[in-house]
């Protein structure tokens, strides 16, 4: 089963979405204190009432604090990012959920496989876990979230799900 640490963007914005549960048909979630308290100090309509009890509170190893906090007095990273990115490179997790780019680059760049909202909208419709009129929606509500994505991002989010839909010229 795939690893997955999460940052607390995708949580808030797969919510918002309305799809969150998409999150349990990709693997094993995880979480980190922080995120998870990140998480819960958002305002009600952010967060699931009761928090989905697929979604596994990993602890943080010292070396792992260690790592996080370095990143977060460099500037380079916020709380959660930071020490989501450090259990993610210490378990090793197959993915890194985050929506923003700062841990994004740098968990690429550390060899770690890194996804999004949006690509875990893209991952269930490639894998027959949304129908095309149900992916269209997750990403028509996606994009009235609090997660901002540029017209180009948009665009092309909607080209991939025509292209994962199309039907089989050689069938």
């Amino acid at each position: 089963m795939r690893i997955i640490v999460a940052d607390t963007g995708p949580l808030i914005h797969l919510h918002e979405a309305g799809v969150l549960r998409l999150l349990s048909l990709a693997g094993e979630v995880l979480v980190t204190p922080r995120v998870m308290n990140e998480w819960k100090s958002q305002p009600a309509g952010l967060r699931p009432e009761p928090i989905p009890d697929w979604i596994k509170i990993i602890a943080t190893s010292v070396s792992a604090s260690q790592q996080a906090q370095a990143w977060l007095q460099s500037g380079l990273l916020h709380g959660g990012e930071a020490e989501s990115l450090a259990v993610a490179l210490e378990i090793p997790a197959d993915w890194l959920l985050t929506d923003d780019s700062a841990p994004r680059l740098l968990a690429t760049n550390l060899g770690l496989e890194t996804h999004g909202s949006l690509g875990v909208i893209l991952w269930a419709a490639a894998h027959g876990h949304l129908a095309q009129q149900d992916a269209s929606l997750a990403l028509d509500r996606l994009e009235r979230s609090t997660l901002w994505l540029s017209a180009k991002v948009r665009m092309e989010a909607r080209r991939v799900l025509q292209v994962l839909f199309q039907p089989d010229m050689h069938a």
